[in-house]
């Protein structure tokens, strides 16, 4: 009895030194979205939003597609072997106060905060990458996404989405095609999942499957843990950075970029000087670089301008 006692007090103990702490969100609600405080006069100046922030579908659709051609996709931090904070001030610091971007669960969560601080129903959810044929593997929750509901209906946001960020919401009602600023979007049902799938040319790519199940703050953590620092992360391997712009996106895989007009042309090009790099990622994608180290981030992009072929290979994987 004393051994088993030992070990319980022993188990206890390294529980407590190897676990994360998620005390932080003993107060969060059923929705999902940690209770936080936030500057929102500066997150819509931050995206140039210059209507009445309230609840309502046409305040939405404002806001949805002013963040993404502000706040641009990015993943530097992973990129350059640096930690991934989802707490809301680290959040906002990074994607407002620095001017910086960040992928899924950084944009979604500031997104969810700014939404619910102006008095919108939001609940957060994960769900299934199944971009370029992935669905035919199983692939985990690393994606998240809001449902927004206004006025007895659900909607979709997004805007985390790599190449492929949602710049309007979508209606969550299934087997319709939803007009954007950009592309048009559907959402359908699929046996227990919705299927969400965008419109390209005559084409309809899926992008991702989720359910209404929703996901809390830790849920987010630990994806954002494996999808940051996982050796076979995409993430941690390639420069992924992306921005819709009002006539078109620009997308960037490591030194591949390729610039997506509304029309159907498509512009690309392969960069091989690391300053020409950087300066794309300051002067097209609007990433304020000022808190990263610029010498690290030198050496990083050197070392994928080596390796040009294989991003050449994966750039239509961009999302």
């Amino acid at each position: 009895m004393k051994d088993h006692a030992a070990f319980g007090r022993h188990v206890g103990w390294r529980r407590k030194r190897l676990m994360p702490t998620y005390s932080r969100y003993a107060s969060m609600g059923a929705s999902g979205v940690e209770s936080a405080t936030m500057n929102l006069h500066a997150y819509l100046d931050r995206i140039g939003f210059t209507g009445q922030p309230e609840p309502t579908l046409n305040c939405l659709q404002a806001i949805h597609h002013a963040h993404p051609l502000a706040i641009p996709f990015e993943n530097l931090d992973s990129f350059l072997g640096q930690p991934v904070h989802l707490a809301p001030e680290h959040v906002f610091d990074k994607l407002v106060t620095q001017g910086r971007g960040g992928y899924c669960f950084e944009q979604n969560r500031l997104l969810a905060n700014a939404l619910a601080d102006i008095g919108f129903n939001v609940t957060t959810h994960a769900a299934r990458v199944v971009w370029h044929g992935l669905d035919k593997q199983a692939m985990p929750r690393t994606h998240k996404l809001l449902k927004v509901h206004i006025d007895g209906s659900d909607y979709i946001a997004d805007a985390g989405f790599g190449g492929l960020t949602m710049t309007a919401p979508v209606s969550l009602v299934p087997g319709v095609s939803q007009a954007s600023p950009h592309e048009n979007f559907r959402i359908d049902n699929e046996d227990e999942y919705y299927r969400i799938s965008a419109q390209l040319g005559s084409d309809w790519k899926s992008m991702y499957l989720f359910d209404l199940s929703t996901y809390i703050a830790p849920d987010f953590e630990l994806a954002n843990y494996y999808v940051s620092t996982h050796p076979e992360s995409r993430f941690v391997h390639h420069l992924v950075a992306a921005r819709p712009f009002r006539n078109g996106r620009h997308a960037l895989l490591d030194n591949h970029y390729t610039k997506y007009s509304r029309d159907g042309q498509k512009t690309e090009k392969v960069i091989a000087d690391p300053d020409e790099l950087m300066a794309l990622l300051m002067d097209i994608f609007k990433i304020n670089l000022d808190s990263v180290d610029r010498t690290a981030l030198q050496t990083r992009l050197a070392g994928i301008i080596n390796r040009a072929p294989e991003a050449a290979e994966l750039a239509e994987n961009l999302a």
